[in-house]
């Protein structure tokens, strides 16, 4: 029989590769992957993927299931949103940038006072696949900087940000106009409980100059900010957040290269979604209290 279940696996296979990291998109184990998809292949009486392919390569039957999951989870994502439109009672929240809660606070409360019977639900795991959380319904929204190519999300711009460095006031590089990644190859990096591929200041400026990066991770933004200011480590934060301790004179905060590093900010929901009445009052509250 094919369920969603398989679909969902097969999809999961395909756009990550292996199958280690299909099970960790899945919040699977390696093993319980396998077994489920030896089951699939067994009921089903066919080879779906070849084993030891690297990455991994479809059978013409499992092709045939991951053509079929193009076309029916979208719609699925889009029947689901359409029928629990009308009876949304809270939305689910995950943010995937650390800092966003020094400005999302504000909108969240003034949706409060708008939406008083839609409270708002924030997930923890805002660094463990939010977006894939989306898909499965375990989440409503997600506010992210990482906008992919996902079957059956919507995903909407809502304002830009500067990535900027920030430098203690004594450092080298303080009186810089700008900073380029050769000029870090010494630095201790600070950032948050993330892997490093997902490291704002590894993946846009360290891996594309071919750089290794020394990491120090660091749970709160105020942590990080305080030992920027201390000298004990550098990184690349929204400029709005460190402006206030620029201010004070406590660090310098400095543009990536001569054109600056920016990021777009998106909300994402799933497709079919996101004319719901409470998440588009929640995005004109975001929308009016953005960072500026």
């Amino acid at each position: 029989m094919i369920d969603l279940k398989l679909l969902r696996t097969l999809q999961a296979l395909q756009q990550t590769g292996t199958l280690v990291a299909a099970a960790e998109q899945l919040c699977l184990t390696q093993s319980a992957l396998s077994h489920q998809l030896k089951e699939a292949e067994s009921s089903l009486g066919t080879t779906l993927y070849l084993r030891k392919s690297q990455p991994v390569s479809f059978s013409a039957q499992g092709q045939l299931l991951l053509d079929l999951a193009a076309r029916v989870l979208p719609l699925v994502a889009q029947t689901e949103a359409q029928l629990k439109r009308k009876s949304l009672s809270g939305i689910r929240l995950a943010v995937e940038c650390h800092a966003c809660f020094h400005w999302l606070m504000p909108a969240v409360k003034a949706f409060g006072l708008i939406e008083p019977n839609c409270p708002i639900e924030f997930s923890a795991e805002i660094e463990h696949n939010a977006l894939d959380a989306l898909l499965s319904d375990e989440l409503d929204l997600v506010l992210t900087t990482d906008q992919r190519d996902l079957q059956g999300v919507f995903f909407e711009a809502l304002f830009e940000m500067q990535l900027c460095l920030g430098v203690s006031t004594d450092h080298p590089l303080a009186q810089q106009a700008f900073v380029v990644a050769q000029q870090l190859r010494q630095e201790t990096l600070l950032g948050y409980p993330l892997p490093l591929e997902r490291q704002d200041l590894y993946r846009y400026v360290f891996a594309p100059a071919g750089l290794e990066a020394k990491f120090r991770t660091v749970a709160q933004s105020s942590q990080i900010l305080q030992l920027i200011a201390a000298g004990q480590g550098v990184a690349l934060l929204p400029r709005w957040l460190m402006e206030p301790y620029r201010a004070q004179g406590l660090l310098a905060v400095l543009p990536i290269g001569e054109q600056g590093l920016f990021r777009t900010m998106y909300a994402a929901c799933r497709q079919g979604q996101q004319e719901a009445t409470p998440l588009r009052q929640l995005l004109e509250q975001i929308s009016q209290h953005q960072p500026s």
